[in-house]
């Protein structure tokens, strides 16, 4: 089995991708909607307040950060608290996964999360782009992240680019099974005057000099498990209607607040 398919079947029966879908798609809504260029607003507000909050919806649907609770025999209290803030009728549609499934795992101060051995950080990319991200261009640990060897065959701590090994040795959650640790990058984008949106999930690539972005990527907004080369498809955000376009996870339990920041 491939790298890409036995992540993608791993999160998805999991219900990950399913939160990434809600917190991207809630994310985008609340963005666009508190848009303004009356009040001044310009145009790359969008982009860059959805960046922050896909990194808040995320918290909120795997229960990280402020969200957090203790075990899962708590997850009955404190609704409102993840209810707090959302758009009307985002909270029911909100995939519920079990609390602890997924873990922050920042990596250099980067927001990221975990499960079992695949982490994800996320990134923005202009709209259409996405197979030309200039990795070399992005930030130390976006370039550190690109530089993971090619999937096939299989990478092994030995073969990581020097600068990621350097990186990896300063995981700001202390993680002691980098061998097996496989991080991706959940990458975003918005066409505003359009109201259309990008969510992708992949292996990026260090493409220095040009070339491909990723090993692989997979459209979120597309997702289908028995179909991994299913050409990408922008979709309408639609914040008050229907379901995205990723399925519920299964698991549904209720989450207590903890107060407390996470790394």
């Amino acid at each position: 089995m491939s790298e890409e398919r036995d992540a993608l079947d791993s999160l998805r029966e999991a219900g990950v991708l399913a939160g990434i879908g809600w917190a991207a798609k809630s994310a985008y809504a609340r963005a666009m909607q508190d848009y303004d260029p009356e009040a001044g607003h310009g145009p790359g507000v969008v982009g860059y307040t959805a960046h922050d909050l896909l990194k808040n919806r995320q918290d909120r649907v795997f229960s990280c950060g402020r969200y957090a609770v203790s075990s899962p025999t708590q997850a009955t209290a404190g609704m409102d608290v993840v209810e707090h803030g959302l758009l009307p009728g985002e909270y029911e549609t909100m995939p519920r996964i079990a609390p602890g499934l997924v873990t922050r795992s920042n990596l250099n101060g980067s927001p990221g999360w975990r499960f079992a051995n695949l982490r994800w950080l996320q990134a923005s990319f202009s709209f259409g782009g996405v197979d030309e991200i200039p990795w070399p261009r992005k930030s130390p640990t976006k370039r550190g992240v690109a530089s993971q060897p090619d999937p096939n065959p299989e990478p092994t701590l030995f073969d990581l680019d020097p600068s990621f090994s350097e990186l990896a040795s300063e995981l700001s959650d202390g993680e002691d099974d980098l061998e097996d640790l496989i991080t991706l990058v959940v990458a975003h984008s918005v066409q505003r005057e359009l109201n259309v949106r990008e969510l992708f999930l992949g292996r990026s690539r260090l493409n220095a000099g040009g070339g491909r972005a990723w090993y692989w990527k997979h459209d979120l907004l597309s997702y289908t498990p028995g179909n991994l080369d299913r050409k990408p498809r922008p979709a309408l955000p639609a914040p008050r209607q229907g379901a995205d376009a990723v399925a519920d996870a299964t698991v549904r339990l209720r989450r207590h607040s903890n107060e407390g920041n996470s790394k």
